[in-house]
């Protein structure tokens, strides 16, 4: 498989961390939406194991590209850093410099989203606040 963009153009025998992030995302969202729907996640086991799969094989994907390394902080602001939700309680504006290198990191990659902030900051304007200047 070829990856390329602006910063590198190589050759890797396994599944990059953007490609395994979109996988994340469509995951986590997925988990999300089930968890509401039924109220609690109970239902909800086989697909947390799924997810967790694909962090696993995040954790040990090549990173070579800009997207690969801001790909791999969206998934570390939700599986480590618990940060996405922090900064869902205590309101983007507690965290400046954070938002400034989110949205200065957002600009390399044109149509990223940080998939982890946009469901913690569920509320109106909330992630628009943060990803704005």
């Amino acid at each position: 498989m070829f990856e390329n963009d602006s910063a590198a153009v190589t050759e890797t025998p396994h599944p990059s961390i953007s490609t395994l992030h979109k996988q994340w995302v469509k995951l986590e969202n997925e988990h999300h939406e089930l968890a509401m729907a039924i109220g609690r996640a109970g239902g909800a086991d086989l697909l947390l194991s799924k997810i967790d799969a694909v962090v696993e094989a995040i954790r040990h994907a090549p990173g070579t590209t800009v997207e690969d390394f801001i790909a791999l902080l969206d998934v570390a602001l939700e599986h480590e850093l618990d940060l996405a939700c922090d900064i869902a309680f205590y309101g983007p504006s507690d965290y400046p410099m954070t938002a400034r290198l989110l949205r200065a990191l957002v600009r390399k990659v044109p149509g990223f989203e940080f998939n982890s902030l946009r469901r913690w900051l569920s509320l109106p304007g909330q992630f628009e606040q943060l990803m704005t200047e």
